[in-house]
């Protein structure tokens, strides 16, 4: 049996959108004040701390939030459910010190069209979605293509 070019384009074709989702806590490694963690694709997270921060208290407690902020100033073809994927931030065991991991150390163009977890909430100057009080890896997004990632 002949294949014919059409199939071999679609086993060749690229992914419209690449699934992803916060890094699982015990996938997450450290080198001093330095975090990354693998994604199996072409990016990493990327998170550092700065400051004083105490001792032996650098260590990831629980995951915390990941967020998206909807982008207003591109409303057209914008739907509800996209906008700017930026980071998860985690609680570390320093009492009230925080980790933020960056994807690719960006934010990106993403969807969570679909997702559960996601709540919306509209502060003075953005709307944004967050997600948050489950595993790490269940807020889960969608990168979406883009020219130009900031």
């Amino acid at each position: 049996m002949k294949y014919k070019s059409p199939v071999l384009w679609l086993l060749c074709a690229p992914l419209s959108a690449v699934a992803q989702h916060c890094p699982a806590i015990n996938t997450i490694q450290q080198i001093g004040l330095f975090y990354s963690a693998e994604t199996g694709g072409d990016e990493k997270w990327i998170g550092s701390l700065q400051g004083s921060i105490p001792q032996n208290k650098t260590a990831i407690k629980d995951f915390s939030e990941a967020l998206l902020i909807i982008d207003s100033e591109n409303e057209e073809g914008n739907s509800v459910h996209q906008g700017k994927f930026q980071k998860c931030t985690y609680n570390l065991q320093a009492e009230g010190w925080q980790l933020d991991m960056y994807y690719g150390n960006k934010t990106w163009p993403a969807s969570i069209s679909g997702k559960p977890h996601w709540q919306y909430q509209q502060t003075a100057f953005l709307e944004i979605y967050h997600c948050s009080e489950v595993a790490a890896e269940e807020c889960q997004f969608d990168i979406l293509p883009s020219e130009s990632a900031s």
